[in-house]
């Protein structure tokens, strides 16, 4: 058996206590930040583009999640999940510009101005490619750093495709929804953007997800 030193076990004591006080300071964050009249922080690349703080606090969780044994920590996207995802996205194979700036192309790869520059067309094996990449990172990842209890493959596919709608700050309240034992319902609809073009598209969508995640019941 292998024994830890004291000052070894003092380390691992304070990376526990750092990710505890990371994730506490998350949903103080979420919490105030979280609409209370259903509207949304947007649901385009350039709103929902993680911090870099966001994007160490979600390796750091996944790593812990992974080491407690949470399901969610260890999956992936589905090509059902996939499928469903695509059904809520358009794509196009020749880049175009944004309304509040950047890039798009495929199926809504994000560019934001002052970096790197799309092609001005791609083939749709290539925008294909890239979405299984794009929903890996900007929402199954969300997923496995977030969801601190096992869920189906279902659930699973349902709120990664919520996460990669939305910011992570936004998705992080359907998270502490789930965690919590409830449905994410109440949670998943403030996000639809009411009063804007696109709220009866949204309403749609996350009606459809909450039906996949109670598809196959309650995971064990």
């Amino acid at each position: 058996m292998v024994r830890l030193s004291p000052a070894h076990l003092a380390i691992g004591a304070a990376a526990v206590a750092g990710l505890a006080y990371a994730a506490t300071q998350r949903r103080a964050q979420s919490a105030a930040d979280a609409p209370s009249d259903g509207s949304s922080d947007g649901t385009d690349g350039s709103s929902a583009e993680p911090t870099m703080l966001e994007d160490l606090q979600a390796s750091t969780e996944s790593a812990m999640n992974r080491i407690i044994g949470y399901a969610a920590a260890s999956m992936a996207v589905s090509p059902d999940g996939l499928a469903a995802i695509k059904s809520h996205e358009g794509c196009k194979l020749t880049r175009y510009r944004l309304g509040d700036g950047g890039w798009s192309i495929g199926w809504g790869r994000y560019y934001k101005d002052g970096g790197p520059v799309p092609p001005e067309t791609i083939t749709q094996d290539q925008a294909d490619a890239w979405l299984t990449d794009d929903v890996d990172a900007k929402g199954a990842k969300w997923v496995r750093a977030y969801v601190k209890v096992n869920v189906t493959q279902a659930q699973f596919d349902a709120l990664a495709s919520m996460a990669y709608n939305l910011s992570p700050k936004s998705f992080s309240v359907i998270a502490d929804a789930v965690n919590a034992g409830q449905d994410p319902q109440d949670a998943a609809m403030r996000y639809t953007l009411p009063g804007s073009k696109f709220e009866r598209g949204l309403i749609n969508r996350r009606t459809q997800e909450l039906a996949m995640y109670r598809s196959e019941g309650i995971a064990a």
